[in-house]
């Protein structure tokens, strides 16, 4: 006898539950490609090109040549980025997790996407503010030649977090009619 709809779907989040304590296991690894790419690139580019595009290759940044101040506001900043993607990954987790074990519409669900729509809503602005400080502290110490601050902020991913904190809402008001409808009958 086949599954019913209710188990196909408690099955296919347990899966994706397990996928998620995998991008966790590849958490480490991806942060050593990272840092790997960061300390390396302005060399690799630079050796690649020549004449006057190696000279532009120049004024890349590399953390590894900044001061000790310079290092400790690059890898603070790397790391504040990092923070960020690691809290929503957590989030997302929890969430499968109690899909997983059949808790889709509770209250610690309306929460999570709650609490994501205001991750992505302050995210673009806090991460244009701090990479603006950042910047302007390398460029004062020294570390990097110029300073070009950029006051672009991600306006889709400030939609898609007053996205989710709407469809809190309606969720929060279809799980009121719903226990509203199965009182009367």
């Amino acid at each position: 006898m086949g599954r019913s709809v209710r188990e196909q779907r408690q099955l296919w989040f347990r899966r994706l539950d397990r996928a998620f304590w995998l991008i966790w296991a590849a958490l480490p690894v991806v942060l050593w490609l990272a840092y790997d790419r960061t300390t390396t690139a302005s060399a690799t580019i630079a050796e690649s090109l020549i004449g006057e595009q190696a000279k532009c290759a120049a004024i890349v940044a590399n953390p590894l040549t900044m001061s000790a101040k310079g290092q400790v506001l690059f890898w603070s900043l790397f790391a504040l980025g990092v923070s960020f993607y690691a809290v929503l990954i957590g989030i997302l987790h929890r969430m499968v997790n109690r899909f997983a074990n059949g808790r889709i519409f509770v209250s610690e669900t309306l929460q999570g996407v709650w609490w994501m729509g205001i991750f992505l809503v302050v995210w673009p602005f806090v991460d244009t503010i701090t990479t603006i400080a950042v910047t302007y502290a390398l460029y004062q110490l020294g570390d990097i030649k110029f300073f070009l601050p950029s006051y672009g902020v991600d306006v889709g991913t400030v939609a898609g977090g007053v996205f989710l904190m709407a469809l809190k809402f309606v969720i929060e008001q279809a799980i009121l009619l719903q226990s509203e409808n199965d009182l009367t009958i």
